[in-house]
């Protein structure tokens, strides 16, 4: 009997690779997907310890021909973790049109477009795991990030109305909404300023967001924030005298962006 199959997008290091290994550990086939063979070929080797398998495909999922080779691979998993993202800073109208569209497309559309690429297979079944790692960005607002906010946005309202849809069908959807994270998103994107001026409390392992993602597509949440402190403080970060105080800590200088995985 084949084993279960989990397609994991930004496969290759941080929340992706936390990821890859849980559902590796579980006995699932790991299916990754990501832009540096190498990194990719660290992942697998760590799979194979923990007695599993896997196979990769290098795919650049800011464009329809990306998904579609991540498709043509594995077009039928029985999880999905759509992880792959970038970040972006900097003040409106600082961005070039052509980042921005990429990011747009990387973080909302190309998201939707994988899922309902394998959605489907999973609705056939009558079972199935859809995670997708969107951000707490998603749910309040983002001065400097307004395009980064929105493009979670996407994703996450996508997400919350799939859930109602497919889950009567028994496919579980969830997204999952982080705030800092230790990976190498912010130093990679040229924001490490932030490792320094964020507070250690605000900041969240990769293994925590795993946790909750996985716990909540169980308890069929279409929508989980991991860490206690951003439950908590999620109702207030709206509030004008939270969003000043975020900007000073978080304060930054031109527009920048990197990838995540």
């Amino acid at each position: 009997m084949s084993p279960s199959v989990a397609l994991i997008t930004g496969a290759s290091s941080g929340i992706g690779r936390e990821f890859a290994l849980h559902y590796a550990r579980l006995g699932f086939h790991i299916c990754m997907v990501g832009q540096n063979s190498l990194d990719l070929q660290n992942v697998s080797r760590e799979i194979e310890e923990v007695g599993s398998t896997s196979n990769w495909v290098l795919a650049d999922l800011s464009n329809t021909h990306g998904i579609l080779q991540v498709l043509n691979e594995c077009n039928s998993p029985d999880v999905l973790v759509a992880n792959a993202g970038i970040t972006m800073a900097g003040r409106a109208g600082t961005a070039p049109w052509n980042d921005l569209e990429k990011m747009s497309f990387l973080l909302g559309t190309g998201v939707a477009q994988l899922i309902e690429g394998v959605v489907p297979s999973m609705v056939r079944k009558g079972e199935g795991t859809i995670i997708v790692v969107s951000s707490i960005a998603s749910l309040i607002d983002m001065p400097n990030s307004a395009v980064y906010a929105a493009s979670k946005s996407f994703a996450t309202r996508y997400v919350s109305s799939l859930a109602r849809e497919v889950g009567p069908a028994g496919v579980k959807v969830t997204a999952v909404c982080p705030g800092y994270v230790h990976t190498n998103l912010h130093r990679r994107a040229g924001l490490d300023h932030l490792e320094k001026r964020v507070p250690r409390w605000l900041w969240i392992d990769a293994s925590t967001v795993v946790r909750a993602a996985v716990g909540g597509a169980q308890k069929g949440k279409s929508v989980v924030v991991p860490g206690l402190v951003y439950r908590v403080s999620l109702p207030f970060l709206n509030w004008s005298m939270a969003q000043k105080i975020w900007a000073r800590i978080t304060r930054r200088g031109r527009s920048r962006k990197g990838p995540k995985a």
